[in-house]
């Protein structure tokens, strides 16, 4: 129930809009990539200073100028629903899940409702979920799977899910933004406490994946 544009810089090559249709995308974009990341470091260095970690930990981890920057910029349309449709209540926009990365910011705009989350420790056992209202100045920062591991799970990844238009609610598109801060692919994740052994954010991103299809 969606498409999406995904903006990840050392993999653009030939895959950016042509300019003569999309005259100023390519430098509005890269204006937001790299203002998203600039935020995201910002918010990653009071998780870093909480750590014990150095202040710059996280920035260093996510640089953007290396060749193996994984960190992303998604450009997110959930398809529109007629009016007429008979939608079963397993159908959503996007079905629950934790994202992989260290830490998620969400732009969303107003009237545009959707997303919900499940906080808590137990959020997999005890779901209770909450709306995250859609406004046009507010970014939702989610805590990602690789943050957690590098915390020693002292920070736990933040379950939530897009959910279909309510009876009655605007059913056109809904459109939104993320941005994950992911580390570059060759950092090694350890918390300080060392409760799991050392692995490569390459390899912890494709071992999350890849456990998508596991049996």
């Amino acid at each position: 129930q969606k498409e999406s544009y995904q903006v990840t810089l050392p993999r653009m090559q030939g895959l950016w809009p042509n300019t003569k249709e999309l005259t100023t995308f390519k430098t509005h974009i890269l204006s937001l990539e790299h203002q998203a990341w600039q935020l995201g470091m910002k918010v990653l260095q009071c998780f870093a200073y909480k750590l014990g970690f150095e202040k710059n930990f996280f920035t260093v981890a996510h640089d953007r100028t290396q060749a193996d920057y994984q960190s992303t910029l998604r450009l997110l349309h959930y398809l529109p629903i007629s009016e007429d449709a008979e939608l079963p209540e397993n159908t959503w926009r996007a079905g629950a899940h934790t994202d992989y990365d260290c830490l998620t910011m969400v732009f969303q705009k107003k009237g545009q409702a959707g997303l919900q989350v499940c906080a808590g420790k137990d959020a997999s056992i005890h779901q209770s979920w909450c709306e995250v209202e859609a406004l046009d100045d507010v970014i939702t920062c989610n805590i990602g799977d690789m943050l957690m591991r590098w915390s020693d799970d002292q920070l736990k990844s933040t379950l939530h899910r897009v959910r279909m238009p309510h009876k009655g609610e605007n059913k056109n598109p809904r459109y939104s933004m993320a941005f994950f801060c992911q580390a570059n692919k060759n950092v090694t994740i350890q918390g300080p406490k060392k409760t799991y052994p050392p692995i490569s954010a390459e390899d912890y991103l494709k071992m999350r994946i890849a456990a998508n299809f596991s049996r």
